[in-house]
């Protein structure tokens, strides 16, 4: 009766603590009461009676007759300090009176099983489970411990979870029914009565519910259906989980302190299947804790998946710079996320060790707040190394970037660490490149690319280029393309200039970004502001660099003299030369072309040149200037292959490449042949003035005259509107554009692009592009017919000279027969002349005519197809050039078609291209 003792010593301790004044030094706070009881029971091994107690405390809750729970709980809490830790919590947890709604089925029974010298098989660490759950209805609510989901059971499983109970262990002891004075049969006097009614009404309560069941059966049924490992535990009928409350807090804890590190622990590991840190099924723990484990222990998931990237690629050297500066920038992040564990851990011995109050102790749910925030940054990092995964270089730093833009300022932060360090590669070869002009990009990270393989003279245009794909989403194309630039003109300026001088404005700005290397490499991805740091400082260095390049182009290698020279010589500009070399090389281009040399040409040219104004270029450009014989083909004449020529080398030759000089001979070829027009026709006219007097009292001859005073009148206007148009309008007005972009440019790259579009200009107003093809041969066609009216203009006039001639010379003869004494023509001599006089008159004449008018008639139809060509062109400059070769409407009035309004004519053709 030991028991009794203990119960009456209880009930007067009970009575002095309820009678004290004295108040509790705790907060009123049900939950930490509870909490404090449920942690202390787990320390002690005690989780099943953990489990009871919870769901006695949450009924009691449910309960709205009792105000002061909190008073209760700290009351039991105290008792269960007043005497031995494990007799006291036994008493606590199962020496209540069981009543049906409120007790734990197996407490009565776990009291007599200590009194009765342990006479029990069942086994003591079966589950105990509230007697509520043996209510007859089939739809009573189990709760599984602390937090924990209920689920529907039948009445054979709830009449299971009593069958624990022995009904031999509750019913009075014979000894008890003989000494009703309270001595028992070991001798032993009970104290008071109030013990005896405590016992009795514990065991009354258990009898009447013992009586409803059958005890056998059910013991049979829980024995064989519920123990397992050596323990009982409540399972989840859905899924087979263990439900019961059989770890503690602490031991889960720890097991995530492994987990939170990749490691498996004893209860807590890494499920391959599930693909993330599971709990064991066989272990009992609560669902919600569970869950709130499984939640916790993703950390883990993810320090494993970084830890796994890192592994992968830090000793990757293909990886290249930028991605091992990611990889240390994980690793610093992951480093402070090991300060976390080591602080987490050293919490847990020390509340382990020398105990804890509730502000600091570590529980699950104190766990899951501290870690929300190293949750949020793992799942961002493990995120980064999804999507960086095969990307490197700038490439790796526009991933990493496009995280940067995020409304939490602590991600923000984050990523700024990150793409801070990521950035640094980018920042050294940023420096390099626009300070030394050095590539230093072994990995191909940088988005400036090279190609080793290009020559110095190509340089500028076909080695340096900006590589897309490498490019960071922080760098604008603009700001990327001066960076190109700087780096160009620096090698541009060394290598191809030879020039080895300070660049102003550098060293001062090199010397200010070297002094922070960690913010010049935050304000590679800080620069969105306009007018930032990073901004001002490419612009500066690019300015610098510019402005020394194109000094030197100008006063060292006389980039605008060159430029001029090609204007004046292969552009005809330098009309007194022009005209002197024409007239020099007449008679020797009129030769076959395969009769022509390189140098009998040079010869006439450097005649032509100390005879006009271009002596007094300077002599570097004179020498510049040369003679080029085009390939010969079948047929052609020394005009058809001859062409001026303008050597280049050295910086200038980045202008003026092998495609740019090959459009300049074009131009040159047209001009030439143009400017031959105009000469051809000069010439023809000068021949009809002079012929006119002489040949017009020649039978028919008047007639002919006229009709070629008509077609080199039409011929002479085509060609003059022609020259106007291609030597004023297209080449003075893209000349004009072209000196001002170049006296504004404020790179090589500006210059280079107006002098492209410069020669675009020209070859497209010019009507040498192939869209024009169908002009180029319609003037090729008016041309021709300029040469064959030469031909036969040349023939007509030398059959007249030879009239002329003859009646001269039949004059002369008659005169000096005359003055001898003689007739001064016989009869043969008249036969003779009248033959040849009808002979002019009949054959020579009507085939000149008829040619003449044929060659009239050609160059009518010619002209008039060649406007209509011209009107149909969206090009308004050309629509204009239609209009002025038809100022008079004289072709209008002969063809139909051009009688059309301009504006109608571009409206048809808009129409019929849409």
């Amino acid at each position: 009766m030991l028991l009794l003792l203990d119960a009456d010593r209880l009930y007067q301790y009970v009575c002095r603590i309820i009678g004290s004044r004295v108040e509790p030094s705790t907060v009123n706070d049900e939950f930490q009461i509870s909490e404090r009881i449920k942690r202390k029971l787990a320390r002690n091994r005690r989780e099943a009676d953990a489990a009871v107690f919870s769901e006695l405390q949450r009924k009691l809750s449910s309960q709205p007759l009792l105000k002061n729970r909190w008073s209760i709980l700290y009351l039991l809490l105290n008792l269960s300090k007043t005497s031995k830790q494990h007799e006291d919590v036994a008493f606590l947890s199962g020496g209540l009176p069981g009543y049906v709604e409120s007790t734990p089925a197996g407490m009565a029974s776990k009291i007599m099983r200590r009194t009765d010298l342990q006479q029990s098989s069942v086994d003591q660490t079966t589950t105990i489970l509230p007697l509520s759950m043996t209510s007859t209805s089939s739809g009573t609510k189990i709760s599984s411990g602390i937090g924990s989901g209920s689920s529907e059971t039948d009445r054979s499983t709830l009449t299971s979870f009593n069958a624990t109970i022995n009904p031999t262990l509750v019913m009075p002891t014979p000894d008890a029914r003989q000494h009703p004075t309270g001595i028992n049969s070991t001798g032993i006097q009970t104290t008071s009565n109030t013990s005896r009614k405590v016992v009795n009404t514990l065991i009354a309560s258990r009898s009447e519910q013992l009586d409803r069941f059958n005890a056998a059966a059910i013991t049979n049924k829980l024995n064989q259906g519920f123990r397992e490992s050596g323990r009982l535990s409540v399972r989840d009928p859905h899924n087979s989980v263990n439900t019961s409350f059989e770890l503690s807090e602490d031991i889960l804890i720890r097991d995530l302190i492994y987990a939170f590190q990749g490691i498996n622990g004893k209860f807590i590991k890494l499920d391959q299947s599930a693909d993330g840190f599971r709990i064991d099924f066989n272990v009992g723990v609560p669902k919600h804790t569970r869950d709130l484990v499984h939640k916790l222990a993703e950390i883990g998931w993810l320090y494993r998946k970084i830890r796994r990237y890192i592994d992968q690629h830090s000793s990757d050297q293909a990886y290249g710079l930028v991605g091992q500066s990611f990889c240390t920038a994980l690793q610093d992040e992951l480093t402070e996320f090991y300060r976390l564990i080591a602080v987490l851990d050293a919490q847990r011995e020390q509340q382990l060790s020398v105990g804890l109050s509730n502000t600091s102790y570590l529980s699950l749910h104190r766990l899951s707040v501290w870690t929300y925030e190293p949750l949020q940054r793992l799942t961002i990092l493990a995120s980064l190394t999804d999507i960086s995964d095969g990307k490197k270089g700038g490439a790796l730093a526009s991933t990493v970037h496009s995280y940067y833009q995020h409304g939490n300022p602590g991600i923000r932060n984050l990523i700024k660490r990150v793409l801070g360090k990521v950035v640094k590669p980018l920042n050294f070869m940023l420096h390099k490149w626009i300070y030394d002009g050095q590539l230093v990009d072994v990995h191909h990270e940088f988005f400036i690319s090279s190609e080793s393989t290009v020559e110095e003279n190509r340089l500028w245009r076909n080695k340096y280029g900006i590589s897309k794909s490498m490019l960071p989403s922080f760098i604008s194309s603009e700001l990327a393309k001066k960076i190109l630039l700087i780096g160009k003109s620096i090698n541009f300026i060394r290598q191809v200039c030879m020039d080895r001088s300070e660049i102003l404005g550098i060293k001062t700005t090199k010397e200010i970004a070297n002094n922070d290397d960690e913010a010049s490499a935050q304000l590679m991805f800080t620069q969105k502001v306009v007018g930032s740091q990073l901004e001002m400082t490419i612009d500066s260095v690019y300015i610098a660099t510019s402005k020394h390049l194109l000094k030197i182009l100008n006063e060292q290698y006389k980039f605008m003299d060159h430029l001029r020279a090609l204007r004046r010589y292969l552009l005809l500009g330098q009309g007194d030369f022009v005209r002197h070399l024409m007239d020099c090389l007449a008679q020797d281009l009129d030769k076959p072309a395969s009769n022509l040399f390189v140098h009998n040409l040079t010869g006439v040219l450097e005649t032509a040149i100390r005879a006009t104004n271009a002596q007094y270029d300077d002599a570097d450009i004179l020498k510049r200037l040369d003679i080029r014989l085009l390939e010969v083909s079948p047929g052609d004449s020394g005009w058809d292959i001859f062409s001026l020529d303008y050597h280049v080398d050295g910086p200038i030759g980045t202008v003026f490449t092998a495609g740019c000089m090959i459009n300049y001979l074009r131009m040159f070829n047209f001009l030439w042949r143009l400017k031959r027009m105009e000469f051809v026709l000069g010439e023809i006219w000068r021949n009809q003035l002079k012929c006119f007097d002489m040949f017009k009292h020649l039978p028919g001859v008047l007639p002919l005259l006229h009709s070629s005073h008509i077609l080199t009148a039409e011929l002479i206007h085509f060609v003059n509107q022609m020259q106007y148009y291609i030597m004023f309008e297209v080449l003075e007005c893209a000349w004009d554009e072209l000196v001002q972009k170049v006296e504004t440019a404020n790179d090589l790259d500006n210059i280079i692009d107006a002098h492209d579009k410069f020669q675009e200009h020209i070859i497209c107003r010019s009507l040498l592009d192939s869209s024009s093809r169908e002009l180029q041969l319609q003037l090729r066609s008016i041309f021709s017919l300029i040469l064959q009216f030469k031909n036969l203009q040349e023939q007509l006039f030398s059959a007249a000279q030879f009239q002329v001639d003859s009646d001269r010379k039949l004059e002369q003869e008659v005169e000096k027969r005359s003055k001898q004494g003689q007739w001064g023509m016989t009869g043969t001599d008249t036969e003779i002349e009248k033959q040849r006089v009808e002979e002019f008159v009949s054959t020579t004449v009507p085939t000149s005519l008829r040619k003449l008018n044929k060659l009239l008639e050609s160059s009518k139809t010619s002209i008039q197809t060649f406007l209509l060509s011209l009107i149909a062109k969206a090009d308004v400059s050309l629509r204009c050039l239609c209009f002025r070769l038809d100022f008079n409407e004289f072709y209008r009035e002969q063809e139909p078609r051009l009688k059309s309004p301009l504006r109608l004519q571009r409206k048809k053709r808009i129409q019929a291209l849409s």
